[in-house]
């Protein structure tokens, strides 16, 4: 995981905010939605694909798999075209035009929440989908306790470079609203699972037992994975 020092300027358009800066997300393999995606998945599209640290994993697991990326900012999208199949540089789904074929997963990992209408995008989706494709991803959980202390308690909804309250999120989730999301777009959603818990990792009991306690208030993102409709019984 690599911390990204360089800031956007906060008074640019968001299309132009990180041209020629290093971005503020992180570099990640995310395991736990790579374990998502089919084994038998030979091409697969990374949606906001980074630096293609998630996509090279994917390449990693299955011999001969394609990967390919989408990725908006400039320096990123850079240094992943070194390390998938091909990357479009171009916000989604406009920059579908640059990427061909089907895919059978197309992953989203943090990225639905950024976008002006995720709905329509998870439909335009469906379209390049091959026979048995799946969407696999991760989604922040904005009823999270300690936002909702925040926000109750302090009054609070202050917007940052990178997390829950990142300044370029335009949509905001809970479990049943994600749920509501992929169903409105023409999805089942087969697997959804809490990422990351409350609690010391010294103590992983003890954030065990809080999760139990407290349920969603304790998760700080979903990982999910689903598929058409229209699939559901192949």
């Amino acid at each position: 995981m690599t911390d990204r020092a360089a800031r956007p300027d906060p008074d640019r358009p968001v299309t132009e905010a990180f041209q020629g800066v290093d971005s503020p997300y992180w570099s990640e393999s995310r395991t736990h939605v790579a374990d998502l995606v089919p084994p038998t998945a030979a091409r697969v599209l990374d949606v906001g694909c980074n630096d293609g640290s998630f996509g090279a994993a994917l390449m990693a697991r299955r011999e001969g798999r394609e990967v390919w990326g989408v990725e908006p900012h400039d320096l990123d999208a850079q240094t992943a075209a070194t390390r998938l199949t091909g990357v479009a540089q171009g916000f989604y789904p406009d920059a579908l035009d640059d990427v061909p074929g089907t895919f059978d997963c197309v992953s989203f990992n943090h990225v639905l929440e950024h976008m002006v209408d995720p709905w329509q995008a998870l439909r335009v989706t469906r379209e390049r989908l091959a026979p048995g494709g799946v969407i696999v991803g991760e989604l922040p959980n904005v009823r999270h306790l300690p936002f909702l202390v925040d926000l109750a308690l302090r009054g609070r909804f202050d917007y940052v470079d990178s997390g829950l309250l990142d300044r370029t999120h335009l949509r905001f989730f809970t479990r049943s609203s994600a749920h509501d999301l992929f169903a409105s777009a023409g999805y089942e959603v087969d697997t959804f699972v809490p990422v990351v818990a409350m609690g010391n990792a010294r103590f992983p009991r003890t954030s065990r037992v809080v999760a139990r306690v407290i349920g969603d208030l304790s998760y700080m993102a979903f990982a999910f994975r689903a598929r058409p409709v229209e699939q559901r019984d192949r």
